[in-house]
């Protein structure tokens, strides 16, 4: 069973409906082969295992362990999950390239979701990359 765990400062879990979500702050250990990390800002992690570490492509700059998935979110298109445009209510995400999932390789795609004006895009890109991560 895959399971979101969300540290530090993001309000991810928002976007992510009814899915198995763990909050954390501050420091947090993660030893879990299912799981998708959520590194939002102030997050210090230490990880054993994990599916995926989700962070922001410009200001992270933890060491996560070899074998385990980095998945960055930002702006450039160097990074896994970026927003290719944005209007009032509605941004386009790409996965720019093939990830490994819960249930498979999900190969590169975009998709376009509704948000409100204020929205945080961190907080939509890591989410698109969690929901990903479980197989859709």
């Amino acid at each position: 069973m895959y399971l979101t765990v969300v540290v530090g400062e993001s309000n991810a879990d928002k976007f992510l409906g009814d899915r198995p979500i763990i909050r954390a702050s501050g420091f947090t250990a993660v030893d879990c082969e299912f799981a998708g990390v959520i590194a939002g800002k102030g997050a210090e992690l230490e990880v054993k295992s994990a599916l995926g570490v989700i962070v922001d492509g410009e200001t992270f700059h933890q060491k996560i362990p070899r074998g385990i998935q980095l998945i960055t979110c930002g702006i450039s298109s160097k990074n896994t999950v970026s927003i290719t445009s944005r209007t009032a209510n509605k941004l386009t995400l790409s996965l720019n390239r093939g990830i490994r999932t819960i249930s498979g390789v999900c190969e590169p795609l975009e998709q376009p979701v509704d948000v409100s004006e204020d929205a945080d895009e961190f907080d939509v890109m890591s989410a698109f990359a969690a929901i990903v991560l479980s197989g859709l």
